[in-house]
């Protein structure tokens, strides 16, 4: 895929896009696999080795997957993103090593081996990939505490976290220890789907990928309403939240949300404001695969708040938008999207 042409600038003439960020893509180090090899028992977890392939992580409910080498290998990855025309990436753990349901000093064990990773992984990439956190949300204030360490000592310039904590939702007060880290220290929260990926499906979602397809929209879309009707931006003002897939179903069900904050006294004992109050507290990033989707998602969220992502090296990755924003968006909201707008709202250097 060619990098996508933008607006004729009359000084310089046509140029391409100065820098192209894809916010989302995932990881999964080497040296985690290795720490499940060696120290990673009880964490239903394994590792299967199988000769002249790449390994297997497998999880105790039948979820596995290979550890290629787009998941751990700098060299091959900024090929790929050579070959499809991005200069910058972020990336995050596989959500399925969130491992929430672990006892937290686990959780904490595995995301410290993790995020050491990272820094390796980054620093070997020249400076075209920038690493998201991971924390153990299992326990907030150890969650605040490892954040703390990745941005202050790592260089992290944000932390992805999943829609919910067991039977704990974000909005719970219990996490307002680690959202006052996230606000202190100035970074965003990549919000993931997470318990469709690692949980048995219900009747409704079983076959056909829709745990995935269907369920993963559904988890962001709860997850985002929480945080507004649950007071989470209420009492931390400055904090910003970056929706993948597009927001989910958020987008184009918050008028729904809205109208019950008016209809219903429920919907509003919490929240200060009108949930539409709350749309500039969002990012979204450009996994839709719809022109039309991506064109209502720029009208909804404005043009500062979508964000270029692809959710590679997974099969449900999206790279459509390199081709279509410049088609369906004025020329500074394209450049904006496909990388301006990363660049400012994760504090990013553009690449030498």
């Amino acid at each position: 895929m060619q990098r996508p042409q933008l607006h004729p600038d009359e000084d310089r003439g046509a140029r391409a896009l100065s820098t192209v960020v894809d916010t989302h893509t995932h990881f999964i180090p080497l040296e985690f696999v290795e720490f499940l090899r060696t120290g990673g028992e009880g964490m239903g977890l394994e590792v299967v080795d199988r000769d002249g392939r790449d390994p297997l992580v497998a999880h105790d409910n039948g979820l596995q997957y290979p550890v290629f080498g787009l998941f751990h290998d700098p060299a091959e990855k900024l090929a790929a993103m050579d070959r499809d025309g991005i200069d910058m990436s972020l990336s995050s753990i596989s959500p399925s090593l969130f491992l929430y349901e672990l006892e937290p000093a686990q959780t904490l064990r595995a995301h410290q081996v993790i995020n050491d990773a990272g820094v390796s992984y980054a620093e070997r990439s020249g400076g075209r990939i920038a690493m998201l956190a991971t924390v153990p949300m299992n326990d907030p204030e150890l969650a605040a505490q490892e954040l703390r360490r990745a941005v202050g000592e790592l260089g992290y310039v944000g932390v992805e976290i999943g829609p919910r904590v067991g039977d704990t939702m974000l909005d719970d007060e219990r996490l307002d220890v680690f959202w006052t880290a996230v606000t202190e220290l100035d970074v965003p929260v990549m919000l993931h789907p997470y318990m469709n990926m690692v949980s048995k499906p219900g009747p409704d979602l079983r076959g056909y990928h829709l745990a995935n397809v269907v369920g993963n929209p559904f988890e962001t879309y709860v997850a985002a309403c929480r945080l507004i009707v649950g007071g989470v931006f209420d009492r931390h003002p400055t904090l910003r939240v970056q929706l993948v897939h597009a927001g989910g179903a958020f987008a184009y069900q918050v008028g729904r949300l809205s109208h019950a904050y008016e209809a219903r006294e429920d919907t509003r004992e919490v929240a200060e404001r009108d949930p539409m109050d709350y749309l500039d507290r969002f990012l979204f990033d450009t996994i839709i695969f719809d022109p039309v989707g991506l064109k209502f998602l720029l009208e909804r969220a404005g043009p500062d708040a979508v964000l270029f992502g692809t959710d590679l090296p997974f099969d449900m990755a999206d790279l459509s938008p390199l081709e279509t924003l410049p088609k369906i968006a004025d020329p500074v909201a394209a450049e904006k999207a496909l990388g301006g707008n990363a660049l400012r709202a994760y504090k990013l250097s553009p690449p030498a």
